[in-house]
């Protein structure tokens, strides 16, 4: 049974339901099939039984003369007269002790079989027996029965062409759909079945990309803390894009990059490009050097004075606009995009200032305040509004200068770039 359900399953979506309207068409024309067949047999069984019965009080009256002068002969007659209709296939007349007195036919080939008494002033003196002929019941019973199976069939094969002709165009629909899918996901065959095929190829695609993230799954994520911002400006790289050949460029922006790289290892910072010139570098979590704010201004300060070394070794200008800020959110992910749509407006805020930096490290307004920077770092106010990055307290002083002797001998050892 196992084996039929998963061979009819692997079949066509028009197969399957042309053979289920089918087999379900069948089995209900079939049901009335047979209701009107027992009310047709309960019918014709009355009218018969009727029959029989009047028969046979017929016949017991016209004995009733036969067995009052006791003449066999005239009993043996009426009951051959009788004989001779094809409705009766058996006749006999009993004595009032049931002794058989003279019979006709053949009683074993019917089943229906009546009986009235013979009366003879007022008592009874014997029994006369008809019995009907059920033959012509029975085969227009069987004809009956047997057309209107027919006709069921006949009506079960329609309904499986119109099904098989609907669910075809059904069928081709679905095939184009998973087709289409198929080009999304892999190639290889798959089930004959339109519906498991279009499974199938579901089944391929990578649906866990488009499910939306849920909100529980992000609360206490890394990205909803407090974060620093260092935002580097390319300054003198708009000007090489059309002088420069592309493998110094790329060789050029690859050192630019590596010493940014190692500045922010320093104080795990993590690089993003945000601008079309412009780094992010982002400072979030506990440090054992310091908070978010200081390693920022940290990192800052030794790209700043690292940038005129690399200069020299590239011999190309390295221009960058150096400015801090801070975020209440850190950059976000692919998994949950609002903390990095939250933070733009600020990555747009420290845009501005590296542009307008030279070459000082501006720092934001939302950073002036930070106490743990007013500590360790000085903050000076320029007579435009702004406010950059001062001296080093002694202790973190000393910090930097050797973080930048390691980071300058880092830098040494990479090939000098072509000419």
């Amino acid at each position: 049974m196992r084996a039929l359900t998963t061979a009819f399953s692997s079949l066509p979506l028009h197969q399957q339901l042309a053979a289920t309207a089918c087999l379900c068409c069948l089995i209900s024309s079939l049901a009335l099939v047979a209701l009107a067949a027992q009310s047709s047999s309960h019918s014709q069984a009355s009218l018969q039984g009727e029959y029989g019965q009047a028969v046979a009080e017929q016949l017991a009256r016209r004995l009733g003369a036969e067995m009052a002068t006791g003449d066999r002969l005239g009993i043996a007659g009426e009951l051959n007269k009788l004989a001779e209709q094809k409705s009766i296939v058996a006749a006999r007349a009993l004595d009032v002790d049931k002794r058989e007195l003279a019979a006709v036919g053949d009683q074993k080939s019917s089943s229906l079989i009546f009986q009235a008494p013979v009366m003879i002033a007022g008592d009874q003196a014997g029994i006369a027996e008809v019995a009907v002929n059920t033959a012509v019941r029975d085969s227009t019973q069987f004809q009956f029965v047997l057309s209107l199976s027919g006709l069921a069939i006949l009506l079960s094969i329609a309904v499986y062409l119109i099904t098989r002709a609907l669910a075809l165009r059904l069928g081709k629909n679905l095939q184009a759909v998973a087709a289409e899918l198929g080009v999304v996901g892999d190639t290889e065959a798959v089930s004959t079945n339109e519906i498991e095929a279009l499974r199938e190829r579901v089944a391929a695609l990578p649906l866990d990309l488009l499910k939306p993230p849920s909100a529980e799954h992000h609360q206490g994520d890394q990205h909803y803390v407090e974060t620093a911002i260092l935002f580097i400006h390319f300054r003198s790289l708009p000007g090489y894009l059309e002088t420069v050949d592309e493998r110094r460029l790329q060789r050029y922006v690859a050192h630019i990059h590596r010493m940014i790289y190692g500045a922010s290892g320093f104080y795990n910072g993590e690089l993003q490009v945000v601008r079309q010139f412009g780094i992010a570098v982002w400072f979030t979590g506990k440090h054992k050097i310091a908070s978010p704010t200081v390693r920022a201004a940290s990192c800052a300060w030794l790209i700043q004075q690292t940038a005129p070394k690399l200069e020299a070794q590239l011999r190309l200008s390295v221009g960058l606009g150096l400015a801090v800020g801070g975020s209440e959110l850190g950059r976000g992910d692919g998994e949950d995009i609002y903390p990095g749509l939250y933070t733009q407006a600020a990555v747009d805020e420290l845009e501005a200032l590296a542009r307008q930096s030279g070459n000082e490290i501006h720092l934001s307004k939302t950073l002036v305040q930070d106490i743990e920077l007013m500590n360790r770092v000085g903050i000076e106010e320029e007579p435009q509004g702004y406010y950059r990055l001062g001296q080093f307290a002694d202790g973190h002083r000393d910090l930097v200068e050797r973080q930048r002797e390691i980071l300058l001998r880092a830098l040494s050892t990479s090939d000098d770039p072509e000419a």
